[in-house]
């Protein structure tokens, strides 16, 4: 029996640890749900978009390299679980507070009001950019597959 390469072995072990640390964010984000805000740092929503995200790229990292077509496809999945995380900061419902140490930019009046309409313009640029890399990826995954039919 063939002994497997090393850096294999770490490749599966490292995806095989974004898979369960994705988990394990998605299992603490999904007891949330229903309960007073504040409890968790940040949105349970977007908890659970960004352990998606990990589990993917865990997949990702963890599929043989002969499976290209897994690789695209689970790479496509986390191009999407960013690009939905990057769109719910963004476009989402709910107040959003960009904050710098101590001062908020939702509560002062001014030049800061600036600042954070900045703030939301980056993040909707960064939601559209996202939002056609997972556009691409998707096209990939599918043009490989009707490529090999």
């Amino acid at each position: 029996m063939a002994r497997k390469r090393p850096a294999r072995r770490r490749q599966v072990t490292v995806g095989l640890l974004l898979i369960a640390a994705g988990l394990g964010v998605g299992a603490v984000a999904a007891s949330q749900f229903g309960k007073p805000a504040g409890t968790l740092p940040v949105d349970a929503v977007a908890a659970l978009i960004a352990a998606l995200g990990l589990v993917f790229a865990g997949a990702t990292v963890a599929a043989p390299e002969r499976r290209a077509g897994v690789r695209a496809w689970t790479g496509a999945l986390m191009i999407t679980s960013i690009a939905i995380l990057f769109d719910w900061v963004a476009f989402g419902p709910g107040e959003r507070r960009f904050t710098s140490g101590s001062l908020s930019a939702n509560a002062a009046v001014g030049p800061h009001q600036l600042k954070e309409m900045s703030l939301r313009l980056l993040f909707a640029i960064g939601a559209v950019l996202f939002n056609l890399m997972a556009l691409w990826a998707w096209m990939r995954a599918l043009w490989r597959r009707t490529a090999k039919a």
